[in-house]
């Protein structure tokens, strides 16, 4: 994938810091939109639906160009898109407040086990992160269809 997505000291932080402080920063931005959501229904300004259309950009960008082209240099491509998929499925915990465990738990077992091995193997077949972008606009799109779908419509009024 891309060399500008690997890890590289940074004056003295370690390339294992800067993977803390990724985490830390995961683990308070998921907490703070939580926060902005319970008080104003939105995450930090904007409707939850709005911010699932920046999700597939940055997600693919960080899953299938930065993880999965580092985990590549390493390790078979096999094991690098099941490694990077993994990761993908714990992802998706950060929607523990908006989903009931049950939904979780498939949200996170499908990211792992059906979209992220199908994304890592497209960005491996054609070497670019824009084709698996568009597919998972298409799963996102779907999901919520399939969510609208199964509301009652007299809970839409």
């Amino acid at each position: 994938m891309v060399d500008a997505f690997q890890f590289k000291k940074i004056g003295r932080l370690s390339p294992t810091a800067q993977v803390i402080l990724i985490c830390l920063s995961f683990v308070g931005l998921t907490l703070l939109s939580y926060e902005s959501y319970v008080r104003s229904g939105e995450v930090f300004g904007m409707p939850f639906a709005v911010t699932m259309l920046f999700a597939p950009i940055f997600e693919e960008l960080i899953f299938r160009g930065w993880i999965l082209g580092a985990l590549r240099r390493r390790y078979s491509v096999t094991r690098a898109i099941v490694f990077s998929s993994l990761l993908f499925g714990l992802w998706h915990f950060k929607n523990i407040f908006y989903f009931d465990w049950g939904d979780l738990a498939y949200q996170m077992v499908y990211a792992a086990v059906v979209v992220g091995p199908l994304l890592g193997w497209v960005a491996m077949k054609v070497k670019s992160v824009w084709p698996g972008v568009i597919l998972h606009y298409l799963n996102n799109v779907g999901s919520l269809a399939l969510m609208m779908v199964s509301l009652d419509w007299r809970d839409l009024f």
